[in-house]
């Protein structure tokens, strides 16, 4: 089993979320709000991802899928490539045993593309910041405590719900402009 690489800038994070985690037993998620700005015309299903828009906060037209809210957490996985990049921390809930893959993102300017997302129901980016940089090297309890405890920072890249929310649109959009 691949171990993670000390020296990729972003395993140090993972390991001390996974850590926050572990001692807090639950993870904030955001709010889940869609937008579907398809064209006027009849559209697949597959066609209709490219216009569907996620946010963890309310806009003009969106539709709120999914309230801010915490996963009770039964355990967590850091998911790491063969050559020891970790590509997310994989969260399985209490009750459900869901899957949540979160995928950090770096507080800097980073040109090589980030490793794949496991395939999990639902998933999540989680935006470094350069403050968080700092404090994991001056508090990093504090700065596990802020990543597990707040929303702030989070968007969802797909979930079930959005699923849902698309294949709702995309069937009033394909009976009324029949073909």
């Amino acid at each position: 089993m691949p171990q993670p690489d000390p020296a990729y800038p972003l395993t140090e994070f993972y390991l001390l979320l996974q850590r926050a985690l572990d001692a807090a037993g639950c993870f904030a998620l955001p709010a889940l709000y869609a937008a579907l700005q398809a064209p006027a015309r009849h559209i697949y299903l597959d066609e209709a991802r490219d216009y569907l828009t996620l946010s963890p906060t309310a806009a003009e037209g969106s539709t709120r899928l999914l309230a801010e809210g915490s996963l009770q957490l039964l355990y967590s996985t850091l998911h790491v490539q063969p050559d020891g990049t970790p590509a997310a921390l994989l969260l399985t809930e209490e009750c459900t045993r869901t899957t949540v893959a979160v995928q950090l993102l770096p507080p800097f300017v980073w040109e090589d593309p980030l490793p794949p997302l496991p395939d999990t129901p639902a998933a999540l980016t989680l935006q470094l910041t350069g403050q968080d940089v700092l404090l994991a090297d001056t508090d990093p309890a504090a700065l596990g405590r802020r990543l597990v405890h707040t929303a702030a920072g989070k968007r969802w890249l797909h979930h079930p719900r959005a699923d849902t929310f698309l294949a709702e649109k995309v069937a009033v959009l394909q009976r009324v402009y029949r073909r």
